[in-house]
């Protein structure tokens, strides 16, 4: 057996594809159609693509608009992570991301520069979606954004193309991680955990021992950040207030079996803050997390909970 690797740009992260064969042409076909997926994908829903099917159905809200049997699964799915975490996560905040701060891409493409912009829009409840069969509608007055669950969701969809044959993969887009079986060695994959200030410092660690289907997701307010009107910003935002969370934690390291609800659930946890974070991820029945504060004396402080090492 061998690890059969892949690494390249995409939604704005750098993405590594590991796929575990003894036969190098499966391998390179199955990395050829996980790679296509992903750009399809980054085509059709990115927010910062004027051509994208997310764009033309924000420019329609309050218009029924004719959407893809993906598309509406996408957004029926976030309907139910926002309901399932009361709110802290919704698909409206796209206006308020803008308004912070966060208008463009951070990486140089062609499209670069050309994102649509809905400053001004609002943070709607998502009980004003309406999905049909091949349509959709969003209120007027408000945008989606797709990027507090498209990587999650994409790594979900990226499993279901696997063979069953191959015996293990590992899937990272932008530090969110799918894996399942085992390494070209019969090792079991493990993901390790940096330092939210120190990147080369690891500070602790999820071992897929089982080899069953395992994510590891990421988030935090130590990146996608910078200064708007002479006002600090990053790209959490609490719905609740429409701002940048106020908020203690620096990172937090979700581990559960789905990897939206991972993508998701970290988001969440950092919205919350560190008194607040536990319970809820109690409640949420994650595997396992690993929370980095910033402490009263500038240094991290750094709790584990669960299958974290």
């Amino acid at each position: 057996m061998e690890n059969h690797q892949r690494s390249f740009r995409a939604l704005g992260s750098d993405v590594v594809l590991t796929v575990v064969s003894d036969d190098t042409a499966e391998a390179t076909e199955v990395l050829d159609r996980l790679s296509a997926y992903i750009d399809e994908f980054e085509e059709r829903f990115s927010r910062f693509r004027p051509s994208s099917e997310l764009a033309r159905i924000n420019e329609e809200a309050g218009q029924r608009s004719t959407a893809s049997r993906e598309f509406i699964d996408l957004l029926k799915t976030a309907i139910d992570l926002s309901e399932s975490t009361e709110d802290l996560f919704n698909p409206f905040i796209l206006p308020k991301l803008q308004e912070a701060g966060y208008r463009d891409s951070w990486v140089e493409n062609k499209h670069r520069g050309q994102a649509p912009q809905y400053q001004g829009r609002k943070v709607m409840p998502v009980d004003t979606i309406v999905c049909g069969r091949d349509w959709v509608r969003i209120p007027a007055g408000t945008a989606l954004d797709f990027g507090g669950i498209g990587k999650g969701y994409l790594l979900a969809r990226l499993a279901e193309l696997m063979p069953p044959q191959m015996p293990g993969y590992w899937f990272s887009l932008g530090g969110d991680i799918m894996m399942a079986g085992r390494d070209a060695e019969g090792k079991p994959w493990r993901v390790g955990v940096a330092h939210a200030l120190a990147g080369q410092r690891e500070v602790g660690s999820f071992t897929n021992d089982r080899g069953w289907s395992l994510a590891v997701a990421t988030s935090g307010v130590t990146k996608r950040r910078g200064i708007n009107q002479g006002k600090a910003w990053h790209h959490i935002i609490d719905p609740r207030s429409g701002e940048p969370a106020k908020t203690d934690i620096l990172t937090v390291t979700v581990c559960c079996d789905d990897p939206v609800r991972a993508d998701v659930l970290a988001k969440c946890a950092v919205i919350l803050g560190s008194k607040a974070a536990w319970p809820f991820l109690e409640r949420q029945s994650v595997r396992g997390a690993i929370v980095q504060i910033m402490g009263d004396n500038e240094e991290v402080v750094i709790y584990h909970y669960g299958d974290a090492k």
